[in-house]
């Protein structure tokens, strides 16, 4: 907080920012993420909202694609990033959008009105990881959402097993994904946890209901 007050005075943005600082405990939810993003979320007074990450440098084009949302039906556009250093995932990764053409990333942008109307806020504090995915997912059911690639630089690119097994994990219990997709991203992008994330959450959800 203390550099982003220095950054905001340096611009002169001081008085068009807000800075909150929430210390107040969140035993209904489960990631408290996703209840200091939403918090954050219903503060905001505009209806167009940019969500990022402390350890991303933003791509200044990104400001040109805020006005397409609430045109054409779109209610969300997440942006692309590329890694420092370059990890041999995203080398894979950009090699597989040339045939894809699809994405979601921690940075997007979205229209409050579109994501209050599309979201359950009971089923999100449930939720353990992906937050954001699941908050692109629930819109997407209604409104479109589009994926544009920008030169956005993560700083903190981590390739570790354990966030390997919880991409997974989520890749079941928030995206609902089918098993062959599982599959197929944990041979071509080397994350064999993955797919052990992935079938966990589809026996616990499978135990659960029984």
């Amino acid at each position: 907080m203390e550099i982003a007050k220095k950054i905001a005075t340096h611009y002169r943005y001081t008085q068009q920012t807000r800075f909150v600082e929430l210390n107040e405990p969140s035993p209904e939810w489960r990631f408290r993420v996703a209840f200091l993003r939403r918090h954050a979320f219903r503060l905001a007074r505009n209806d167009v909202i940019l969500n990022t990450d402390a350890d991303t440098i933003l791509d200044p084009r990104i400001v040109e694609y805020l006005h397409s949302i609430n045109r054409n039906r779109i209610a969300l556009v997440s942006f692309g990033r590329r890694p420092y250093p370059l990890t041999f995932q995203e080398f894979i990764g950009r090699i597989v959008f040339v045939f894809s053409k699809l994405g979601f990333t921690g940075i997007y942008a979205f229209s409050k009105r579109v994501w209050l109307e599309t979201e359950n806020q009971n089923s999100v504090k449930k939720i353990v990881r992906a937050e954001d995915a699941y908050l692109c997912r629930s819109i997407a059911k209604k409104y479109r959402t589009v994926y544009v690639r920008t030169n956005s630089i993560h700083l903190r690119p981590e390739e570790k097993p354990n966030r390997h097994f919880m991409r997974g994990f989520t890749y079941w219990s928030v995206r609902h994904k089918p098993l062959w997709k599982a599959v197929l991203h944990s041979i071509i992008y080397f994350r064999p946890l993955l797919l052990a994330g992935y079938l966990q959450a589809r026996l616990r959800s499978t135990s659960d209901a029984e």
